[in-house]
């Protein structure tokens, strides 16, 4: 298995518009296709509340963005999801064999995608339908796995299983209620699992470098 960092230039993409003028990251949450060539993304906006109507309107504005559906975040900011008429990284990413773990805006409007792929051709292939897609990429960062984090085997158990189900998948193929069903726990209880097995294999991956 490899960890990997790629920092990706997405054209014609509203992240750029929103993050040139507001200087303010974006986090994505979640992300996946919408129809043939869209994408539709759970995104987080670090904002004062002044910024955020304007952020609002312009994401509402922009001209590949068909439907805004964002409301204030409790912990300051926005929360909320933004469907796209048009997304070449969210269709080549659906049609490739890496998995993305989590995707963050950069002040030059590129986008930092960490990925977890058990090849190498299926990385160079990303890669090549970026690249033809007419986005620039930069592999930043490509780790082996070859240690063992020190899972608990419950969570070693839970974050398998869910890898399997496709819970990490891009879109999702099972929900988080539906995992914890099978574990007969609350989602909450499920969630916090992940999190806290996530949690060491990053861990791990971060204190390597």
């Amino acid at each position: 298995m490899m960890e990997v960092t790629l920092k990706i230039k997405i054209p014609n993409n509203w992240i750029e518009a929103i993050t040139s003028k507001y200087n303010t990251p974006i986090k994505f949450i979640d992300c996946m296709p919408f129809g043939d060539s869209g994408g539709r993304g759970l995104i987080a906006i670090k904002a004062t509340d002044k910024e955020i109507g304007n952020i609002i309107e312009d994401l509402e504005r922009h001209e590949n963005i068909c439907k805004v559906d964002i409301s204030p975040s409790p912990d300051g900011g926005i929360l909320g999801s933004v469907l796209t008429s048009k997304c070449v990284a969210c269709q080549a990413l659906t049609n490739s064999k890496c998995f993305l773990t989590s995707a963050v805006s950069k002040d030059d409007g590129h986008v930092e995608w960490k990925l977890i792929t058990g090849e190498k051709d299926s990385l160079l292939d990303l890669i090549d339908k970026l690249e033809r897609s007419g986005c620039d990429v930069e592999l930043q960062k490509c780790t082996y796995l070859r240690k063992r984090t020190q899972l608990t085997s419950r969570q070693e158990e839970i974050i398998r299983i869910a890898f399997e189900k496709g819970y990490y998948d891009v879109p999702k193929k099972i929900t988080i209620d539906m995992l914890a069903k099978m574990f007969k726990v609350s989602a909450s209880t499920l969630a916090e699992i992940l999190q806290r097995g996530e949690r060491k294999i990053m861990t791990q991956y971060f204190n390597k470098n």
